[in-house]
C-alpha cells in the first residue's frame, strides 16, 4: 500500500490528509446518502432463526444452546436499527460470533455506526474507542469466511463495497491492506460504474 521511499510516503500522506480535509462538505454529503442508502437496502431484514447479539458473549463464555435460546427469547427488537450494539457488544467483538443470518441482521447497525462514529475521520462525528467499528471492517474482509456474505442480495452487496470503499478513502495511509484487498478482489464487482471510476482514479493499480 504504502511506498517504500520515506519522502515518497509522507508525500502521499500529505496528498490524502489534504483530500480529507478540504472535501469535509462533499464527503459529509456522500457519507449521508451511504447511511441511507444502508437503511433502504437492510429495511426488511428480520433476524428470524438467527443469533442475538445479546447472546454472543454467553457464546463465547460457553454458555448451553438452551441459555441462549432463553436469551434470545428474551429480546425485544424487531428492527437492526432498535439494537443498543454498545450494551450487547461493550468490547466489540460480538458481531464474531454471530451465525449468518444473525450478522446479516446486525451488519448494517455496525457500518451506520461505523460512518458517524469513530473511525469516519469527518468533522461532524462523533468519536469513541469503541472496537465494533474495527470489527465490522475486519469481518467484512475476511474472505476465509464468504459463507456469512451469501444472504446479502445485490443491493445490500453494493452498500458493503461503498461501505468499504469510503473508510478506505477516509484512511488509506493508515494500514488498510486487507480491507482493500478484500474491496479490490471480491466486494468492488457490486460496485456502481461511477465509483469503481472515482476509485481507480486515487488508486489506479487496485481498481484498474
Amino acid at each position: 500500500m504504502n511506498p517504500q521511499d520515506p519522502d515518497e510516503y509522507m508525500r502521499v500522506v500529505q496528498l490524502h490528509e489534504d483530500r480529507i480535509r478540504n472535501n469535509q462538505a462533499q464527503l459529509r454529503s456522500r457519507r449521508d446518502e451511504l447511511v441511507e442508502s444502508i437503511k433502504q437496502a437492510f429495511n426488511a431484514v428480520t433476524r428470524k432463526g438467527g443469533v442475538s447479539l445479546a447472546e454472543t458473549e454467553p457464546l463465547d463464555a460457553g454458555a448451553t444452546e438452551r441459555a441462549c435460546l432463553r436469551i434470545r427469547a428474551q429480546q425485544r427488537d424487531k428492527h437492526w436499527s432498535e439494537v443498543d450494539l454498545r450494551e450487547h457488544d461493550p468490547y466489540g467483538s460480538g458481531i464474531c460470533f454471530l451465525d449468518p443470518i444473525g450478522f446479516k441482521y446486525h451488519a448494517p447497525a455496525y457500518m451506520i455506526d461505523a460512518l458517524t462514529v469513530g473511525n469516519a475521520r469527518l468533522d461532524d462525528c462523533e468519536h469513541d474507542e469503541w472496537m465494533g467499528q474495527d470489527t465490522i471492517l475486519y469481518r467484512l474482509s475476511d474472505l476465509s469466511d464468504k459463507e456469512f456474505f451469501q444472504l446479502f442480495d445485490i443491493q445490500q452487496r453494493a452498500c458493503v463495497a461503498r461501505f468499504l470503499a469510503f473508510h478506505i478513502e477516509l484512511n488509506y495511509t493508515t494500514g488498510n491492506d486487507d480491507v482493500l484487498s478484500a474491496l479490490s478482489d471480491y466486494w468492488a464487482s457490486d460496485l456502481p460504474d461511477e465509483e469503481k471510476a472515482h476509485l481507480t482514479a486515487i488508486w489506479p493499480d487496485a481498481f484498474s
